[in-house]
């Protein structure tokens, strides 16, 4: 694979507020960062607000310090380093809610200690510490009768990489910033038609310089629905998306996309949803002949078994932004499943696995030149929480992620195990 000199450039990370769409889950050493493990905790912004927070204390704060072992922190095949670490965090989450407004907030941070880290020999990444910081908010107002607004923010600064995110590299490439932000305005303009209205913005930006020459990007997406309810429990969709994305470096992977979609919402009974979303995209890429289209399709099913247990899946089929140098695309299916669980009123458990499957596009210049390959990428993790007291309370958790690709050099496996303290308050 050809190989580009190293470019010199600025990495700008600059916060962004009331704008989001992608899950909160935020990593440190590996596992999740604390949240505050209360019954009536929300996550954000994958699931809807409720009828709000009345509570005298509307506020919930939540630290934990773990322990573990990874035994492959450069996530590589060939260079295998194994480590234990030590991780501490704090979250906190704030609930207000109104007739008319509600809100949902979680605000994060934590660092993990590799006591055998590499980047104390060498450059690997420069660093003693992992970082981990994140913002999630979901805000919703109901402006009159017909008229709604929403609100979705997801910001994050971290190390690990994290199969949540369709995006970025799926191992350690040091500190990078993520955000993905949405805003929705909805109106009714008879009891059976509706139109949401939406604008969604992207960016992504690496610390290292030599990754974010074909990584760092802004993504801005203008998107209609046109939503027709067929009967109480389901709505049928059509939706129109027009996506540009913009990279900071000349990579020649700036493009434009068309979505035209169909699809349905649909409502089982109180606890079991579903959404589903179908059709083609169609890219264009500037300053190049070329052009790509692809089917499209994204589905999610949501289903509570009663209060103890909840169950999340989600589905994607896209063309989606490379992660390797030369080859400039890639089409991809993602899938995911998360399952919450309450044991008894003292043990609970929270579970995930994620499955990526890519076939990157080659190519053949007088420049460059990188055959096409495939890859499929596997994360699962489990956790257990048993609640000594109200306030305190123990963990352990065990994370595995296993890489195969037609190219050797980028697969690897990796485990990691931890355990530790949590209290709520």
């Amino acid at each position: 694979m050809t190989i580009l000199k190293d470019q010199k450039g600025r990495i700008a990370i600059f916060a962004i507020a009331l704008v989001g769409i992608v899950s909160p889950i935020a990593y440190g050493g590996g596992e999740p960062l604390p949240t505050s493990d209360v019954s009536d905790s929300k996550v954000v912004p994958t699931e809807d607000l409720g009828t709000g927070n009345y509570s005298r204390f509307p506020f919930h704060v939540s630290a934990s310090v773990r322990g573990g072992y990874d035994d492959n922190i450069t996530t590589s095949q060939f260079n295998r380093q194994e480590s234990w670490f030590t991780n501490a965090g704090v979250a906190l989450t704030y609930d207000f809610g109104s007739p008319r407004t509600q809100l949902s907030l979680q605000v994060g941070g934590g660092a993990t200690y590799y006591w055998d880290n590499p980047s104390r020999d060498d450059s690997f990444n420069n660093q003693d510490y992992d970082v981990n910081a994140y913002v999630s908010l979901t805000l919703t107002h109901k402006a009159s009768p017909r008229l709604s607004f929403a609100a979705s923010v997801y910001a994050t600064y971290q190390t690990e990489p994290d199969f949540t995110l369709a995006l970025g590299l799926n191992r350690r490439s040091g500190n990078f910033f993520f955000t993905q932000d949405k805003f929705t305005a909805t109106y009714l303009w008879s009891p059976r038609f509706a139109t949401a209205t939406s604008y969604t913005f992207g960016a992504l930006r690496y610390d290292d310089n030599n990754i974010g020459f074909f990584e760092d990007r802004i993504e801005n997406t203008f998107g209609n629905e046109f939503k027709f309810l067929l009967w109480p429990t389901t709505s049928l969709v059509a939706e129109y998306r027009f996506q540009i994305v913009n990279y900071d470096e000349n990579i020649d992977r700036d493009s434009t996309t068309h979505f035209v979609l169909g699809g349905f919402d649909h409502s089982f009974s109180p606890r079991f949803s579903a959404s589903f979303r179908g059709g083609a995209e169609f890219r264009d890429y500037e300053g190049e002949t070329r052009d790509q289209s692809s089917p499209y399709f994204e589905g999610t099913l949501n289903y509570a078994l009663g209060k103890d247990t909840s169950i999340s899946w989600t589905n994607r089929y896209a063309i989606e932004e490379s992660d390797v140098l030369i080859n400039p695309s890639r089409t991809t299916f993602r899938t995911g499943l998360r399952l919450k669980h309450n044991f008894t009123q003292r043990i609970s458990m929270n579970a995930a696995a994620y499955y990526e499957n890519d076939e990157y596009d080659g190519v053949d210049t007088s420049t460059a030149f990188s055959p096409s390959f495939s890859e499929e990428a596997f994360d699962a993790a489990v956790s257990l929480r048993y609640a000594i007291t109200r306030h305190f309370a123990v963990e352990a958790g065990y994370n595995h992620t296993e890489i195969w690709s037609d190219i050797t050099l980028r697969e690897y496996s990796r485990n990691r195990y931890w355990g530790g303290l949590n209290v709520v308050f």
